[in-house]
């Protein structure tokens, strides 16, 4: 247990530590008008030491009272926490990049495409609603295997030209990599933090 002179040390001492930002020559006299108040206020209440402590102030309180009255200005700037998107945005962008490019035969909606998806899996990566475990095994639910699942059949059936072949296998590609999609969105969905 500490001892009443302990105490007053290591609130000096916190007190000294928390006003470093004044000028020497301030700071030297707060901790003496400090020390003086402590000393005047125990030969009152000597059993009083945690009170009088605590009546006297914090001492981030304390130094900043003492800026203050020099004209500094502390830095009191709050850090405002990221704002966070709805976890339900970057699924939704997922779900959408992957039924885009069947929209039709336009060259833009691939290349609209690629940018949700991008732009999902950005959302992911900083997102907080996920742990990084999480986040690996969502993206690799929904993005990489499906993109591994279409470069496989391009190489498999597009670039031979079999076109039987291809189309039979083609719609099997596209709803294999819609139900991946789904899975890993689904994941994400399910483990998300409030």
């Amino acid at each position: 247990m500490k001892t009443d002179d302990t105490l007053v040390e290591d609130y000096l001492a916190a007190v000294e530590r928390e006003s470093a930002a004044l000028p020497p020559a301030a700071r030297q006299e707060l901790m003496a008008d400090l020390g003086e108040h402590i000393q005047v206020a125990l030969a009152e209440r000597p059993s009083g030491i945690r009170e009088i402590l605590h009546e006297v102030g914090d001492p981030r309180t304390i130094a900043a009272t003492a800026l203050q009255e020099l004209g500094h200005t502390p830095d009191t700037r709050v850090h405002k926490p990221r704002r966070r998107s709805p976890a339900w945005l970057p699924i939704l962008l997922l779900l959408v990049s992957d039924v885009l490019p069947y929209a039709g035969d336009i060259v833009l909606w691939d290349w609209i495409s690629v940018i949700i998806k991008i732009t999902a899996i950005v959302m992911v990566c900083r997102s907080r609603h996920w742990r990084a475990a999480q986040k690996w095994i969502g993206l690799t639910l929904a993005v990489l295997l499906p993109v591994a699942l279409h470069v496989a059949w391009y190489f498999l059936f597009v670039v031979p030209d079999d076109s039987a072949a291809t189309e039979a296998w083609r719609w099997t590609a596209v709803a294999l990599v819609f139900v991946l999609t789904v899975i890993g969105s689904g994941w994400l969905w399910r483990t998300k933090r409030p």
